[in-house]
Formats: C-alpha cells, structure tokens, sequence
C-alpha cells in the first residue's frame, strides 16, 4: 500500500478516535498536539494493525509522531 493510502486511512482512524472530521486533522501535527491519548494511541495502532494487515508495535504512534512519519515507515516497511 503506498503512502498517500496509509495516511488516508491513518487519519480517517485518528478523527473517528477524537470524533473529528478528517478534514480537522492535520497531518503534520504531532499525535500528542492533536490530543492523541496513550489509550487512544493503542485503539488506533489495533484498527490500523486490522485495516492494513500488518504487525505494527503500538509504540509506533510515539516513534514516529506525526501522520505523515509513521505513513513512511509503513509503506517503506511494508511494502
């Protein structure tokens, strides 16, 4: 999948979490700046681990810490 898809569907996850509309969210901004909690960060990392298949540690969310960052790693690790 490439990476415009994982940021996509990475933010689609992260504005239906914080009962946003994905257009509110910013994909530059930090997950933290967002309002990203830990518990929600988990929430997240198992949706997106269900939408793409993959096997993403949770930790991923506070490594990479925007959406566009982990939206790289992923569709260069998984690629």
């Amino acid at each position: 999948m490439d990476e415009e898809n994982i940021k996509a569907i990475l933010t689609k996850l992260i504005a239906a979490e914080l009962a946003l509309a994905p257009g509110e969210i910013d994909e530059q901004a930090s997950f933290m700046k967002l309002g990203v909690s830990s518990v929600q960060a988990l929430k997240i990392i198992n949706r997106l681990r269900k939408e793409l298949d993959v096997d993403i540690n949770p930790v991923a969310l506070f490594e990479f810490k925007t959406i566009e960052d982990i939206s790289a790693y992923l569709a260069e690790e998984f690629d």
